[in-house]
């Protein structure tokens, strides 16, 4: 959480606290798959109070599904506050072997980063190797750089710019 924290800070320059940790809410998890739904997840989270934060992100060890995906590695509020990521299929490679702590560590900084970016109202990229595009597998997460392409680092600028005026103006 650590490195996720870090990395938060220095992309989006911006006080990333690490919380207490809580329960995934029992009503999330679909028993039919054995994955947790990151929707019902994400609702849970954006009805609690965090005063002093703004955005949340939720890390998680447990497998995440949506109603149409198999499995996703994260998922966001776009344009609101909360954001979940699943460590669940980023601790091994396609073939099943484990992956080297870096490798694994890369991986949970670029998923965290990437919905974090939805809930600053990103949307998903085409442009080869960027943070935003979508990722669907793990090898499609490898590809990418841990960075944004110009349009989107533009875009995220523009919006954290808004983000931190809206929250001046708030206090």
């Amino acid at each position: 959480m650590r490195i996720v924290a870090a990395n938060l800070q220095t992309m989006f320059e911006v006080q990333a606290d690490i919380l207490v940790p809580m329960a995934i809410p029992e009503d999330a998890l679909q028993l039919h798959r054995g994955q947790y739904d990151a929707g019902l997840v994400l609702k849970h989270l954006s009805g609690l109070s965090f005063p002093h934060h703004p955005r949340i992100l939720a890390i998680t060890d447990v497998d995440l599904c949506s109603p149409v995906l198999t499995y996703v590695f994260g998922e966001a509020q776009m344009g609101a506050k909360s954001a979940i990521v699943s460590d669940f299929r980023l601790k091994h490679n396609a073939d099943g072997a484990p992956a080297p702590s870096a490798v694994y560590y890369e991986r949970i900084v670029k998923v965290a980063l990437h919905e974090i970016a939805h809930t600053l109202s990103l949307y998903h990229c085409d442009t080869p190797g960027c943070l935003m595009q979508m990722s669907p597998r793990i090898d499609d997460l490898d590809k990418l750089s841990i960075h944004f392409c110009d349009r989107c680092g533009f875009v995220l600028h523009r919006n954290m710019k808004e983000f931190r005026s809206k929250q001046h103006s708030c206090k």
